[in-house]
């Protein structure tokens, strides 16, 4: 069976980590220090902050916008639950935006026509590593002065205006999960537009203290916000600063891979997502749209071809069911036929092509 996801293993990555608890310092630290510094020069911004989740970060974002309970966030239910637990937890109102049905992204229309004066946030998902419209996004938010958080999870090395993700809005949040591009067993990061909003944010993940304070013991200075403990420690450091010697090659994969399968997938019965002139995809998975997608995976299954829809609309959930609305037809087009194919660093050039292959010789009747 050919995998879906499959978690990549630097060589050595044992001695690695061996050498971490060698030196008795397992907490945040030398190696974090060092990853969120390669991190930050990787995305091209600075202003990163390492944490143990990207739900972690996405809460982060939630809680620099200052939401309240009451305050409303528009946001996707076409996403992983993690990106809306947050804010269900904070008391914030979801408003849920409907998706272009075409991308799996946020329609902007959509956003700016459920923006009223309690709106807090605008959150969006870069699906399957496809960036957002980010031009018409990111002016929707300055209009109505409203922060921009990108659930970037799916979409490390994506391009927006030849800008990598991590460049556009205020808060980019992003997945070092274990199937991620790059993955630190699990982890994340919280990117910034702001200087100062980094500044601050280092502190709120860390108890409120600052990391940097210069004196024999951090404990001696004040504490001016209370914060919580949401940093990521040198041993997922230490794997995500191993991972990162092959990250642009794994990444390369993905992106071929997405790039022949736009190209040579030619199926009537098989709907491939669109593209947009202004971005690049990342490729993190590879969506198509069927009808009958579970009478398509079982074809693909009895073709060695695993497949699955990986995250499915979160309005479906009880604990979302005071936020669900109608009329939500991108949604519910999208989300009905919706299915992922392998599109990974880990398939060779046979897996592809036979890939391709029973994809197109996939019949309705």
């Amino acid at each position: 069976m050919i995998p879906l996801m499959k978690v990549h293993t630097p060589k050595g990555i044992g001695e690695k980590l061996q050498e971490v608890f060698d030196s008795g310092f397992l907490t945040e630290g030398e190696y974090s220090d060092e990853f969120e510094k390669q991190f930050g020069e990787y995305i091209g911004n600075p202003n990163v902050s390492l944490v143990n989740s990207c739900t972690s970060a996405i809460w982060l974002a939630g809680h620099m916008c200052d939401i309240k309970p009451g305050d409303e966030v528009i946001t996707t239910a076409m996403t992983c639950m993690a990106t809306n637990v947050p804010f269900i937890n904070m008391g914030a109102v979801l408003k849920i935006s409907d998706i272009n049905p075409k991308t799996g992204n946020v329609d902007p229309k959509s956003i700016e026509s459920l923006i009223t004066d309690k709106t807090k946030a605008i959150v969006i998902v870069h699906w399957a590593g496809q960036p957002c419209d980010m031009d018409e996004i990111c002016e929707i938010g300055r209009k109505h002065n409203v922060k921009i958080i990108e659930d970037a999870a799916h979409a490390l090395r994506a391009t927006y205006n030849d800008k990598q993700i991590g460049n556009h809005g205020d808060y980019i949040c992003f997945s070092f999960q274990a199937v991620k591009h790059l993955t630190t067993a699990d982890g994340g990061a919280l990117v910034c537009k702001s200087d100062e909003d980094i500044k601050r944010v280092r502190k709120i993940r860390w108890f409120g203290l600052d990391r940097q304070f210069k004196s024999a013991s951090r404990w001696e200075q004040d504490i001016k916000e209370a914060g919580y403990k949401l940093h990521m420690n040198n041993v997922n450091a230490c794997i995500g600063i191993e991972q990162m010697k092959y990250i642009d090659k794994l990444i390369d994969k993905h992106i071929e891979n997405g790039l022949y399968y736009d190209k040579h997938i030619n199926n009537p019965n098989v709907e491939l997502l669109e593209r947009s002139d202004k971005s690049k995809s990342s490729s993190w998975i590879y969506s198509v749209l069927v009808e009958d997608k579970k009478r398509f995976q079982k074809y693909l299954e009895d073709n060695g071809i695993a497949s699955d829809v990986v995250h499915v609309r979160n309005d479906q959930y009880t604990c979302m069911e005071d936020f669900r609305r109608d009329g939500l037809n991108g949604l519910d087009y999208f989300e009905s036929r919706l299915l992922n194919i392998p599109v990974g660093w880990w398939l060779s050039e046979e897996d592809r092509n036979h890939i391709v292959e029973v994809v197109n010789n996939y019949e309705v009747n």
